[in-house]
């Protein structure tokens, strides 16, 4: 038993082999895991135009400050570089899809990592598999300064810049204190700039819009100093008739001059004379104005056919022979002119200029007419009952007029059993009805106004009794 049990026994060596490879195994998969090899993720590219001069792979992905994934590789070079990134799945739903990104360090000679940026207005749509992302910057890093500033200087030579630097110090050397007020000046005037900011960005605005509107008109603009370039062209050109014009209109000025200075004075009085004419043409010019443009409508309308026809010789007429009106009897058929016009007592045009705007024409009471006479014929159909014979008058030896019947003026038929004989009073001095039929006399109140006298015109010149001053004589 003893011998089988001992046949039976592992070798030492092997267990030997099987430790190796069981640490082998540990240490293995612990670094899978640190590396994070063994963790699900998603693969994105990130594009820029460098990626630093410590970009590694395994760097961190952070959003936030969290880390989200890591650089998986990094491609590329100079001037375009791709860079593979390993997003978390648990960490990509809270990722946009409109996700910028930025390649930082921690510090000035640290590692570089990629910095996720959640933009202002976050796409719904999650970071997915394949997208590409753009880097909208790289941070320096030092080295990369000392770098170009090597190169720089490799392309200064030191004898050059040590003069360069040497006539600086000599020409600051002594004026520490005019910079140290020149800097701060400077800073008083950006303190009074920084809070004007936004009033001067709104002027750049502004002068945007204003640069469109020349950049619009700036055509129109050469065209118009094209113009005026030729206008000074034609002026030069034409400089000696330019003279001559001048020379002339000097020569008829002077001789407007004298023609006017010997006359000025009658020019004067005969201005003066014109204006009550002038006054009143221009108190009357809508009835002027009216009567021409009724007259023109009446020629247009057909009243040339009637006065002078087709060959102007002609004339068309439809009369009737009446008995006569009532003779003029002075002073009871001197006129009345009272009448105050139109709207308001001013003159007005009626229904001109087209009377027939206003046909039938009513029948308009105003304080005008003809003295004691009648204005409105009782019977136009009953004329004055006699003769009158001024042939008389035109014989060699003149002789008086023959007039029979000078009785007045016709009665016209009697309008009603028991009514008032004509020009008899209506109302008694109490406003009553005298005759049967009179309607009601109107309610009293102050007296109508008369109007004005007589015989006089409308237009009166004020203290006609008043001599005029003479005017001053107008300047030559």
């Amino acid at each position: 038993m003893t011998t089988g049990n001992h046949e039976r026994r592992i070798h030492p060596a092997w267990w030997t082999g099987f430790l190796i490879a069981f640490i082998g195994a540990i240490t293995s998969l612990s670094l899978l895991l640190f590396n994070g090899s063994l963790r699900p993720s998603i693969p994105v590219t990130l594009t820029s135009d460098r990626a630093g001069l410590v970009m590694e792979n395994g760097a961190r992905v952070k959003m936030r400050g969290v880390q989200v994934g890591q650089v998986a590789a990094v491609e590329g070079g100079q001037g375009s570089v791709r860079l593979k990134l390993e997003i978390y799945p648990g960490q990509a739903q809270y990722i946009p899809a409109n996700v910028q990104a930025e390649i930082r360090a921690t510090t000035l000679f640290g590692a570089k990592y990629v910095d996720l940026i959640a933009p202002p207005e976050p796409s719904p749509k999650r970071l997915t598999a394949g997208s590409v992302i753009h880097s909208r910057n790289v941070t320096t890093e030092v080295n990369t300064v000392f770098q170009q500033l090597t190169n720089v200087l490799h392309r200064i030579a030191p004898e050059k810049l040590n003069a360069v630097l040497s006539a600086l110090s000599e020409g600051l050397r002594g004026q520490g204190r005019q910079l140290g007020q020149a800097i701060s000046d400077g800073n008083q005037v950006l303190l009074a700039i920084n809070p004007r900011n936004e009033a001067i960005r709104a002027d750049w605005l502004a002068l945007t819009g204003f640069a469109d509107t020349y950049g619009a008109a700036a055509h129109d603009i050469t065209t118009t100093l094209d113009a005026a370039s030729t206008v000074g062209r034609t002026i030069t050109d034409q400089s000696t008739n330019l003279d001559s014009l001048l020379t002339s209109v000097i020569g008829f000025s002077q001789s407007g001059i004298d023609l006017l200075s010997g006359n000025k004075d009658n020019l004067v009085n005969a201005i003066n004379t014109a204006q009550p004419t002038t006054s009143l043409l221009m108190k009357y010019n809508p009835e002027l104005t009216c009567m021409l443009l009724g007259g023109k409508k009446v020629l247009d309308d057909g009243f040339r056919d009637v006065v002078g026809g087709a060959d102007g010789k002609s004339i068309i007429l439809d009369a009737a022979l009446m008995l006569g009106d009532d003779p003029y009897r002075y002073p009871d058929n001197l006129p009345i002119i009272g009448a105050k016009g139109g709207p308001g007592g001013k003159p007005g045009c009626g229904s001109l200029p087209d009377v027939w705007a206003n046909w039938p024409q009513r029948q308009l009471i105003t304080n005008t007419g003809w003295g004691t006479g009648v204005d409105l014929r009782p019977n136009p159909g009953i004329g004055f009952p006699g003769y009158a014979n001024y042939f008389p008058v035109t014989r060699a030896v003149p002789e008086p007029p023959s007039i029979r019947n000078q009785g007045g003026p016709a009665p016209g038929p009697i309008p009603y059993p028991g009514a008032p004989p004509y020009g008899a009073p209506l109302y008694g001095p109490d406003g009553a009805p005298l005759y049967p039929g009179v309607p009601p006399g109107p309610p009293s109140g102050p007296p109508r106004d008369p109007g004005n006298p007589p015989g006089t015109e409308p237009f009166v010149v004020p203290n006609p009794a008043q001599q005029q001053p003479t005017p001053a004589p107008l300047a030559p």
